[in-house]
Formats: structure tokens, sequence, C-alpha cells
């Protein structure tokens, strides 16, 4: 074997091309490899702005002990996780469902039918803080692979029937007068009643549980939560007040450290949420904070001629150029001597540090506008010494649809033609670029010298098809959902039919290409068919809301079976499906 990656083109796989391991990448040839030489596939599932990704690659996949046994015993196979989400929901239900907590790295140990059988998530190159090492799980899973077989078809059969026996549909287990108490105590049980947010451990946002309290705005109990968890990740360490943006969760209870990578989904979905939630409550510090995020997206190293890249590595380079996660954001006593008198005297009473993150120390939209020329001040001082964290190279089809989404409701909330206009370049460059007929193609690489070489070689001809190479040429549901959700959003604004007969168009490519008696799924094999929220609206859940939501313009309704198992859902893991629950509600069930 040799290391494949060399040939790939997603920033992620390509840090991993000189790796010692022989990667491998996600395809037949791989599985026929498997299959021929009788091995395990030892999957590892990251992205680029992952922080244990790279740790996990420095201690491990750069070690030539630990490389050895992988590329003898294994067939090593490298992921980018926003290439195949679909593979990755696949195996992050698998990790969750053995009682473990998913995440990535996600280091998943398969049969050469692509079947699990032992997961994982960070494993240390040594045994420490309860996790084996990784070297003595290789061993061990390799042992039980090749002399205790009987132990892996176990494993494989009592998923198998675990997966038939979770989706069977049963019928609703409460009745109609009982549901909204039920919902209610549910999500109640996971509120932190000190420092707000869901749960009180690291602090994510969970915007898609957000935006069905929102709905629901009327209850005190909710609203109050939905205030104080707000002014949380607009005042704490989850925000960026140097750059603007949010983070993608902190570490902590307090929602003081965050983990340093920026999404441009996270972003696109929270400064929607504060949209809305300014909608409600006309404080102007919830539509400051949106669009300071907005305005980062539309200015930052994020934007390409393309689209808008996906995210902001975790770690940057430090002083003495090894790669350090925070470094880049975390200020120092130096970043603050660029301020006069009058701002250094005025800062601590209005901000604070902690482990060199800024926070304020209030939630009022006049003090933090007033703070934005000392902010201004400290981030030039940062970019002029600090090298600022890499872009990821990929272009998101349904990410950008996101974004474009939010846009639209920022022009919503503030009538400012400027939004609208970004808004609609967005959606004309994606639709352009990679959507047909209502198919959604996953997105694109910007991979600018080699795409300004096919330009410059294909000037002047007739064949419009060069980019076509820099396509990521897979398609799965999300992206098709979070573009009719841009589209209905567009004709909400506008009324203009073009893009009601659009979404109409992608209604018809869902059921065709996603949709298997009823039934829908992630991908267009139709092997996955998980309805849970996780950081982003499931497309299942997101759909039934957006059909029931817009059924008069779209002439459309849902069919009972999807409502039926909505309610099963919903009856079953409520917290899990904040959307669909939104959809029931509409519906009034």
């Amino acid at each position: 074997m040799e290391n494949k990656l060399k040939y790939e083109k997603s920033l992620y796989l390509l840090r991993h091309a000189e790796n010692p391991v022989c990667w491998q990448a996600w395809n037949q040839d791989t599985f026929d490899l498997a299959v021929k030489e009788n091995k395990s596939i030892f999957l590892s599932i990251g992205y680029s702005s992952c922080h244990w990704c790279r740790v996990m690659e420095k201690e491990s996949f750069e070690d030539k002990a630990t490389s050895d046994i992988l590329n003898e015993k294994f067939i090593p196979v490298k992921m980018d996780k926003d290439e195949f989400p679909d593979v990755d929901k696949e195996y992050q239900f698998y990790i969750q469902s053995t009682g473990e907590d998913g995440g990535w790295p996600l280091s998943v140990f398969l049969t050469p039918k692509k079947e699990p059988f032992y997961a994982g998530t960070y494993f240390p190159k040594e045994k420490g803080k309860g996790r084996p090492a990784f070297k003595d799980v290789l061993n061990n899973i390799s042992e039980i692979y090749n002399n205790k077989y009987e132990k892996v078809e176990k494993v494989v059969k009592t998923r198998n029937d675990f997966i038939s026996s979770f989706y069977n549909i049963s019928p609703a287990i409460l009745p109609e007068d009982k549901k909204t108490a039920y919902r209610k105590n549910e999500f109640t049980k996971i509120f932190d009643p000190l420092f707000f947010g869901f749960r009180e451990g690291a602090k994510f946002p969970y915007i898609t549980s957000m935006n069905y309290l929102l709905d629901n705005f009327s209850d005190d109990d909710y609203a109050n939560f939905i205030i104080n968890t707000a002014d949380k990740m607009c005042t704490m360490g989850i925000c960026d007040h140097i750059f603007g943006g949010f983070f993608r969760y902190t570490v902590d209870r307090m929602w003081q450290m965050p983990h340093f990578e920026k999404m441009l989904s996270d972003n696109s979905l929270i400064s929607s949420f504060l949209l809305n939630l300014y909608e409600n409550t006309h404080n102007r510090f919830y539509l400051y904070t949106a669009q300071k995020a907005i305005d980062f997206i539309l200015y930052n190293s994020m934007r390409t001629d393309f689209g808008f890249l996906d995210s902001l590595d975790a770690d940057s380079q430090n002083s003495n150029g090894d790669y350090e996660e925070g470094y880049y954001y975390k200020v120092t006593d130096r970043d603050f001597t660029v301020l006069n008198e009058k701002e250094l005297k005025n800062f601590p009473t209005e901000a604070g540090v902690h482990n060199g993150v800024i926070y304020l120390k209030h939630n009022e939209y006049i003090k933090a506008a007033a703070l934005d020329v000392s902010i201004r001040k400290i981030a030039d001082r940062i970019n002029s010494v600090k090298t600022a964290p890499q872009a990821d190279n990929k272009v998101i089809s349904g990410h950008n649809f996101l974004f474009c989404t939010a846009l639209l409701n920022l022009y919503s909330a503030t009538n400012e033609q400027y939004y609208f206009e970004q808004a609609l370049a967005l959606f004309h460059k994606l639709s352009h670029l990679l959507t047909y007929k209502g198919r959604v193609y996953r997105g694109l690489y910007v991979l600018e010298e080699e795409i300004n070489k096919s330009i410059k070689a294909n000037a002047g001809s007739e064949d419009n098809n060069f980019m076509d190479k820099f396509i990521i040429n897979h398609r799965v549901l999300s992206d098709h959902v979070y573009f009719l959700e841009t589209l209905l959003k567009f004709y909400e604004l506008t009324q203009e039919d073009e893009f009601l007969l659009t979404a109409k168009a992608v209604i018809k490519e869902i059921e065709n290409e996603f949709m298997q008696e009823g039934i829908l799924y992630l991908d267009s094999l139709k092997r996955v068919r998980d309805t849970f929220d996780d950081d982003k609206p499931n497309p299942i859940g997101l759909y039934l809301y957006l059909i029931v939501k817009h059924s008069y313009e779209l002439e459309k309704t849902v069919d009972e079976s999807f409502i039926e198992l909505a309610l099963d859902r919903t009856a079953r893991f409520p917290t899990g499906h904040p959307t669909m629950i939104r959809a029931l509600e509409l519906l009034g069930r």
C-alpha cells in the first residue's frame, strides 16, 4: 500500500498525505482491497479545523511504530467528515448507541462490508486519563478480528438488530392534551439552572433547541431561559468580541473558555436565532451581535469568489512556529498598549479577560458599541504580530445556504438592502456552480492556483464544464433541504414565482432521490435514516417543518405516515428532535 491522500483535494486529507500511515480514501477500491486482504478497516474521520485531530495526528499518525501496526494489520482510511456527512452521521450514531460520546476525530473499526464493531474518538499515544493507549487498542482489535471473529459477528448482529428495533414506529404514547406539558418537562430537565444553556458540562449553543423554545416565547419559563442563555452567548467567551463571530463551544460550564474553531454553519444558525430573538424582544444587543458575526463572515478569509469556506482552524502558529489552540485569539498585556489612557480606564469597567479571552460585563447594545474603537485597535495589533488561523478549502453548499438565509434574516430585521444584495449574489453563485434542476451537489474545492490555470486554459473555449473537477460530486439530503429553506425565505420576502418554482423542483428531487416507501434518508443510497438534531437542524425534521409551514404556497400536504414517524420520535426522544416538534406544533399535534 501507499499513502493515497496525495491524490485528494480536501485540505484535511492533504495534511495527512505525508504521514507514514498508508492512508486510503473512502471508495470502492478500498473496500475491495479490504475484502481481498481480509483485513479490518480502521476509519479515522475528522476535518481541517479540528484541534484534537491535529493532536492525534502528531502523536500517532506521524509515529512510525504506530503507523507500522496500522499498515500491517489494517486497511487505514482517512475521511473528511464534510465530504461524507452521511457516513459520519451513521458512525456517530453507532458510537453513541454504545454509550460513548461521539465527536472528532472519530475512530471506527469496520468489517470489509463497512459494518462497525468498535469505535472511539481521540485515543492518546500513551495510556492516561481513562483512555487506553492507541497502540494497545490496535493490537487488541487485530487479535479479536483475526482470532476471535465470532465476537465481531456478535457485535455486528447486535447492532443490526438494534437499528431495526430502534426505527420501528409504535403508536403515539401520549394523549394529545398531555403532549405540550410532557415536552416542556423534558426540556426543562436539561436546563442548566445556574449558568443557563443545556446540561452542566461543556456549553454548546444547541440552536435547534433554542429555536423550538423561541416558538414558545410566550411561556415565561422559556422566555427567561432564552434571554439568559442568549446573554451568555453574546457576552461570554463563546463569542469572539475582538473579530466577531462565534466559536464552536466552550469547554467549561460557565461559557468562559472556548474551543477556538469557527464554523460557517454555527455562525449562520446562531445569527439567525439572535435575529429572531431580536424580533421578539427588540433588544438591539442581539441585533448588534448577530450583525457583527455576519459581517465577520462577509469580510474575513472565509470569503472566496466561489462562496464561503467552511471553517477556520482552532489552532494557529505561535511565535515558535508550532500550532497552538487559540493562540491567535488570546490577548496579552501587550495588546492593550495600543489603547489610550481613556480607553484603558474604560475597558475594565465594560469588559474583562479570562485566560486571554475577552468577555463583556454587560448585555447592553450602547456599551458594546462604545467598545468598538478599542476592540478594533486590539484586533489590528493582533493581526500585525500573529498569523491568522487557516481556513478550510471547501465551499459546502448547504452551509452556504444557511448563511444565505442568515443574510436574509438580517435584511428582514434591518431593512438594509446591502444584506439582501449579498444574499442574492451568493444565491446566484451557488445556484450556478452547485445546483442543477433541483439537484444540489455537496460543494467544491477552492484550489485557487489550479482553478486559475483551468480558467486560463479554457479562455475562449465553449466548454463550460472545466469547473467540474473541483466539484464534490456527492449528494446528501441536508444540502437540498437547506437550499429549500433559502428558496422559501426568498419567496417570502419577494413573492417572486421563480423561487417558488425552484423550491417545488427541489422537493421533487428530494422525494425521488432520498425517499423510499414514505421514509426519508440522509443519503441517496438510502442507508442512513437518522432523525436527531445536532449542531444543525436534522434535514428530515426541517423538511417536515418547511412543508408544514409553507403547505399553502407549495400546494402540498404531509403524508400521515411522516407525521406518525415524527410523533413516535418526539414522544420517545423529545430533546433530540426539537425541529420535528416545531413542525408538529405548527400542525397542532
